[in-house]
């Protein structure tokens, strides 16, 4: 069974998504559930820009949470007409202070993001990706324009699983 929450939040991970990528947005399309794979839930859609196929989760745990945050969560997509694969992504849920790194400690391995936004943003998702594969949970630390740095950890169960639905139906590695 789906959870709304995440229904209606993986559809704002869509639009975050598609703007981020600079897509143009002239209707919100509906995703189409692809599968629940344990903390994941991955689904696709058709847009004006082609398709988009996005695995989300959100956060297990958060830690010194800003006043007012809106959702977090962490994305990966694959846009098959720009040939974009394994796009890894985390929203914040606040803005993020500007010019700072963001950080993702994915079972020990640590990896620098580059933040825009609310959203940080992998500077190599192919490595990000083979650690989430291997990973047992994922720690994101962002930090906000003001107040004390914000940690988010994300369970991986099911990831793998996800990750195979969206790129089988993106075509990814075709």
């Amino acid at each position: 069974m789906y959870r709304p929450a995440l229904v209606s939040l993986v559809a704002l991970a869509a639009g975050a998504v598609l703007l981020a990528l600079a897509a143009p947005l002239a209707a919100a399309p509906t995703p189409k559930p692809l599968g629940r794979f344990g903390d994941w839930e991955a689904f696709a859609e058709q847009g004006s820009a082609g398709k988009l196929c996005y695995a989300a989760s959100l956060p297990k745990r958060s830690k010194n949470e800003p006043h007012g945050r809106g959702r977090a969560y962490a994305l990966v997509s694959d846009r098959p007409a720009d040939k974009s694969f394994g796009v890894v992504g985390v929203t914040a849920g606040f803005a993020l202070k500007k010019g700072a790194a963001a950080l993702l400690d994915v079972s020990g391995v640590r990896f620098d993001l580059y933040t825009v936004g609310d959203t940080a943003w992998s500077r190599d998702d192919k490595a990000v990706g083979a650690a989430l594969l291997k990973g047992k949970f994922a720690t994101f630390v962002g930090y906000p324009a003001k107040g004390q740095p914000v940690a988010d950890q994300y369970g991986l169960a099911g990831f793998a699983e996800a990750r195979a639905a969206i790129d089988k139906e993106c075509g990814a590695g075709k």
